[in-house]
This record gives structure tokens, sequence and C-alpha cells, in this order.
């Protein structure tokens, strides 16, 4: 630790001249009360103990950055993954009810035109959930019926986990390691389920359906985004018997090295290098905890307090710590006891000179001088050492969490969105919404089907109040939500994003409404994803679409709670809040601050609503009457959702923790 040793180093070098200018004194001024020169000592032995504290204090402080930034890093590597992975529990179980898979594997003999058929809309699901890299569909005999990879050997397979998908009541099985599924991969994630001939848990299976989930490449998504180009440290993901299974440095610790995943933190030596480590679980999301893989965040001991500081350039950090609780007691009481030992030391001095006047020996006062100003330079570099820990070591962790926290939390809502901009576009090529819209007039029972396949989807996905099917003239046909079938035969609103979608045949393409309160939405604000319907026999021509209106309230400020720092009781610390803005300072969402309501604009700085996309700062700002640290971050999307679909729509995460 540089400054430890710096502030080691200064005081080495001025208590050795104080030594020397004592035995100098003793050797030349008899006259003088040796009482005097012990005193002096004792000072000095009072300095040397204060010097002991504030080197404990350096070093926990330094530690206490590094081990809180690592945990925290952690932490958010493995529950970002988990996250992302209960999304595909769904897709799964909802992708293996499809109607069109259903027919298919019913035909003992499918011609090749029904096979082309099947791998065309298996790979209409992957250019929109982009997270897979393969989708198959197997008999129950294990033969290969339909799949994407083309360059895969893969005709049949008897691997363990179709046999134990096929025997399972379970909704999908979570299968990680190498199988001959994807022989030319070293693993593979798979979420599998039984396809049935009903929804019927018990009736007739028919094959198995196998998502392979694009782990590696996510991964590496995660680790880019959570180390800066200066980290030292290595993020791993560990399986539930310590084994390496993705490493954003597989040069230094490959996959299959072997840790200890119980203790949370440790200095452990791998391959003659000692390194302080982090290992988290996941904090699970919403019940799902995977396969029990945890996070770990290795940074090298000889590295890991190598590099510089930057001393921020606010000048008045040292008045604002001075306020905050947050600054350690210990910290305040050694810079009072340095400048109470300087001001003894000081009347020390003042009784020397009355009595080396009083003696006539003049020749005291230089060393007394002498010693004065040591005294002073040591207390000044007790006062700098403190400074400096506030400004660098405890102020900087507030800023980077700060920063940190506002990142994670535009992150998670940009990869909650790009799901909802997926749906929005598989649902819209069910068969049976286009075959039905196709007809020149709907009758009742073609309507009360729509309505059933729409309830059908709205159960298994909660994220949404309200699904509905509207034509090609903007006429809403159906709901999925019994209490809103008002709405049935009333135009949709032209606010509502349903426009563009009717001009556009594109299945990739996806409109959304801007973020504005709609009746469709008890009147309040939110987004509503829309994607056309096209004709099965005329993908160009335009039938209808349909729109999924996002419960975004409690949504939002469940994404934003989930990121506000807690104390070590897992209570949300006292009046800190985070907020969803657009570029206009338009609340899009708040979190723990009831005042702040949707809709209206947040009042702070235009310079805080300029952040470029993808980066993240933080700052010292007064709001309202309560010193902030602000953690900002402005968002740029999640693979190809708002970075490579024309979608744009900024926004930022504002993370307020207080002092």
């Amino acid at each position: 630790m540089p400054d430890v040793k710096n502030f080691e180093n200064r005081l080495a070098q001025l208590n050795a001249w104080w030594g020397k200018i004592t035995l100098i004194g003793k050797i030349n001024s008899h006259n003088v009360a040796a009482t005097i020169l012990d005193d002096m000592n004792r000072t000095q032995n009072k300095f040397g103990e204060l010097q002991q504290k504030l080197t404990h204090n350096l070093l926990y402080e330094n530690v206490q950055k590094l081990v809180l930034d690592n945990a925290s890093k952690a932490q958010v590597a493995i529950d970002l993954l988990i996250r992302n992975l209960f999304e595909r529990t769904a897709d799964v179980g909802f992708l293996a009810t499809d109607s069109d898979i259903r027919v298919f594997l019913a035909e003992r003999q499918p011609s090749q035109q029904q096979i082309d058929f099947i791998e065309t809309r298996l790979q209409e699901y992957v250019k929109k959930y982009s997270v897979y890299d393969e989708i198959m569909v197997f008999d129950t005999q294990g033969q290969l019926k339909a799949h994407l990879d083309k360059s895969s050997p893969v005709t049949f397979s008897d691997d363990p986990l179709l046999a134990q998908t096929l025997s399972s009541t379970d909704d999908y099985v979570e299968t990680f390691r190498y199988t001959d599924l994807q022989p030319n991969r070293r693993h593979s994630l798979i979420y599998s389920c039984k396809i049935t001939e009903t929804d019927q848990k018990t009736s007739k299976p028919l094959g198995v359906l196998c998502l392979c989930f694009r782990f590696d490449d996510e991964l590496q998504g995660i680790f880019f985004n959570l180390l800066n180009r200066e980290d030292n440290g290595i993020l791993t993901i560990l399986s539930t018997d310590g084994q390496v299974i993705a490493s954003s440095d597989e040069q230094r610790v490959p996959l299959k090295a072997k840790f200890s995943a119980n203790t949370p933190l440790r200095i452990n030596s791998y391959q003659a290098k000692d390194y302080i480590t982090n290992t988290r679980q996941t904090s699970g999301y919403q019940g799902f905890f995977g396969l029990g893989w945890y996070g770990q965040m290795m940074t090298p001991l000889d590295q890991a307090f190598s590099g510089g500081h930057t001393a921020s350039q606010r000048s008045d950090f040292a008045g604002i710590m001075e306020q905050a609780s947050s600054f350690p007691q210990e910290l305040r009481n050694i810079r009072k006891a340095s400048a109470d030992i300087n001001a003894d030391l000081g009347l020390l001095v003042l009784n020397g000179q009355i009595a080396s006047a009083r003696k006539n020996a003049a020749e005291f006062m230089p060393v007394l001088e002498a010693i004065k100003q040591i005294g002073s330079d040591i207390a000044n570099i007790f006062t700098a050492s403190v400074n400096r820990l506030q400004e660098v070591t405890v102020m900087s962790s507030h800023l980077n969490n700060a920063g940190f926290l506002a990142a994670l939390a535009v992150d998670i809502m940009d990869r909650n969105l790009y799901e909802r901009a997926n749906d929005c576009r598989w649902w819209a090529l069910t068969s049976a919404f286009r075959e039905n819209l196709a007809r020149p007039a709907l009758s009742p029972a073609d309507k009360r089907q729509i309505s059933e396949i729409l309830q059908y989807i709205n159960a298994l996905y909660t994220v949404y109040t309200n699904l509905y099917v509207y034509n090609a003239h903007g006429e809403i046909l159906a709901v999925s939500d019994s209490k809103q079938t008002q709405w049935v035969g009333t135009a949709v609103d032209a606010a509502s994003g349903a426009l563009a979608a009717l001009q556009n045949s594109d299945s990739q393409k996806y409109s959304v409404s801007p973020f504005v309160n709609t009746h469709l939405y008890q009147n309040r604000h939110t987004y509503i994803y829309n994607a056309a319907i096209t004709d099965l026999t005329d993908p160009n021509k335009v039938l209808g679409g349909i729109g999924i209106v996002f419960d975004s309230e409690p949504q939002f400020s469940a994404m934003l709670l989930e990121t506000l720092p807690r104390d070590e009781n897992g209570q949300l610390l006292e009046h800190c809040f985070a907020v969803y803005t657009d570029r206009n300072k338009t609340i899009i969402a708040v979190a723990n601050r009831p005042d702040l309501k949707v809709g209206d604009a947040l009042i702070l700085d235009d310079r805080f609503f300029s952040l470029p996309n993808g980066q993240h700062s933080s700052d010292i700002i007064q709001y309202g009457e309560q010193n902030y640290v602000l953690g900002m971050a402005a968002s740029k999307g999640y693979r190809e959702y708002k970075t490579a679909d024309g979608y744009q729509n900024d926004v930022l995460a504002l993370v307020f923790i207080p002092f």
C-alpha cells in the first residue's frame, strides 16, 4: 500500500531526527531540567502510539474498500446471470407448448417441407431470443427431428438428460456439462422440457425440446461490463463443488480449476500466487437459484493496492466528510488526538524556553524550536493522512459504489426490456393469430380463441397487466384481462405504438409507446410493446398487431429497490432512494422516495442528464436539505436491444445515498 508506506517512512524520518535532536540537547544543555526532555520523550511516545492506530486504520480502510468492491462484483456477476437464466426457464416451458411443434412431432414421418417450416420458426425464435445458439426437437426415442445448427453432426442422442426430461414432472430440466447434443462444445447449458399432446402434464409425451444457452458469450459480456481496464482481478463463476466453469482470464485461472466455495472472504494461494478472494452465493431471483453456482472475484495480493488513487478535485470533500456519519469515528479521534498532542508539545516547548531563559541556557533554544517544528510536521502528516484517507479511500469507495449501483440499475432495466421486445415479436408469430386475422371476418369463436391464447400467455408472463390483439384498422379484437374487455371493439390509442407496428411487416421489428399515461394501464405511465401480425402465406402482408402492456410501476420500482444499498441487517440505508428518468428529467420510476412522482420532473442540474450512453459517474450533491453521494448511469442496451434494432430510448438511473 503506497500510501501507508509513505506515511510510515515520513514519520520514521521525523522520529529519527527528533531522537538525534533530543540527544544533542542532553549532551549540550546540562543547565536545563531533565524533566523537560523526559516530558518531550513521553510526547514522542504518544505520537508513536497514535501512529500505530493510524497505520491500522489506513490498512483497514484500504482492505475494506477492496473487499467491498470485489464482493459487489462477485455478487452482481452471479445475480445477473441468475436473473437471465430465470427468463430461460419460462422460455422453454412456453415454447414446449407451441402448437406448431406439437403438430410437427405428431407426424410419424414429417415431410421436408414440414421440417423446413419448423426450423424456420425456430430460427425466428432465436433471431429474437438471441441468448440461444441452438434449439433441438427430439422425439421420445432420441431421434433429432429438427434443429438450427447445421454444422452439428447430431442426428440421435441417448444423453441421460432426454430420459430425465421425459420422466420428470418438473416444468423444466436444467443441465450444465459436456453433452453429445453439442459435441463440439466444451460444455453446454441446456434447458429442456417435455413436449406433450396437450397442456395436461399427464398427456402423451411427443418428445423433448432443448434450448441451448450461449453461456460463454453471456459470461464474457458480464465480465467485460464489471471489470475496468485497470482491474487486476479475475472474475469467475464456480459450480457447487467449487470448480471454475467461467473465467474472465482463462490464462491465469482456467476452467476446471478448483476452489473452496464455502468461504466468503479469504487469502488463498493458486499457482504459487496469493489472492484476496471474495466468493458470493446468488441472492436468487423470484425463488429461482439455478444450479447453486457462485460468483468469485480474485485479486492478486501483490497488485491489490498498487493502483494509484486519484484524489478528488473537489475541495469541499473534507468539510462534507466531517458531517458524514459514515466516516469512521476512530479517524476523527486520531486527528483530534494528534492536534491535542501537538498543542501539549507547544506548551512543553514554551515551558522549556522559559526555563532556558532563567538558566541562561541559550544553547537549548534551537533544540526546542527544532522539536516544536518536528511536532508540527508530525501533526501535519497525521492530518494529511486522515484527509487523504477521507478523499481517496473512504470517499472514493462511496463514489465508486454509487456509480456502480446506478450502472447495475440501468443494466437490469435494459436486460428486462430486451425480453419484452422479444416477447411481443414472438407472440405475434402465433399461428392461430395469423390464421384468424386472415379470415374476412372473425366469428365470436375466433375471437374467443385469440382471447384464450392471450390469457394463457399472460398467466405465464405476469410482468404484463394486459395483452391485446388488434386488426389492420387498429380495432382491438381480444384482450387477456377479463376486467378490461371494455376496450374490445375500440380503436388503439395513437400513443400506444400500434400504428408504427401496422406499417412494418418485418418480423424483427417492434414499436414501443412513449412513456406516457394510458387508459390501457389505468391512466398510469408505462411502455406498451407492439409487433405486427402478418399473413402466414404472405409474410409481407400486415393483418394486425399485438400490444403488450408492461406493468411498469411495480417492476421498475423493484429493479431500483434491488440496487439500493443496505445495512448489515439487510435493511435499506435510511433516506437512500433511486430514480429512473429520461434525458428530459422526466421520472420513469422511483424507489423509497414517496414525494417524487412518476411523470414529474427531477429537479437536478442539466449536466447529470447528459451522460454518454454506457457511461456511469458519481458526485457529491445537496438535494433538499441533505448531502448525497449521487451515482448516475446512462443506458446502453443489451445485446441487439437498443444497440442494433433501431429503437432509441435513453434512460438514466440515479442512486442517492445520504451522508
